[in-house]
């Protein structure tokens, strides 16, 4: 009761999926901006804050699909 239909479903997590990528790149790119200003040159600094930056993109485009998932519903 009160399920939606597949095709439903699917289109949601289309959305969902459109939608997180585009948050997720906008501020992982704000982010990268922030850190190649802040950060010191020294390489070890840099690739830390490299896998930050990758770490950061993935837990927003997560985050933000599954509440779009959970909103839209």
């Amino acid at each position: 009761m009160g399920e939606l239909c597949q095709v439903c479903r699917r289109e949601i997590e289309r959305r969902a999926v459109r939608i997180a990528r585009l948050i997720a790149m906008v501020s992982t790119a704000a982010l990268g901006v922030y850190v190649m200003l802040r950060v010191p040159p020294d390489p070890v600094a840099r690739t830390v804050s490299g896998g930050a930056v990758a770490a950061w993109y993935l837990l927003t485009y997560l985050i933000v699909r599954r509440v779009l998932r959970e909103f839209r519903r």
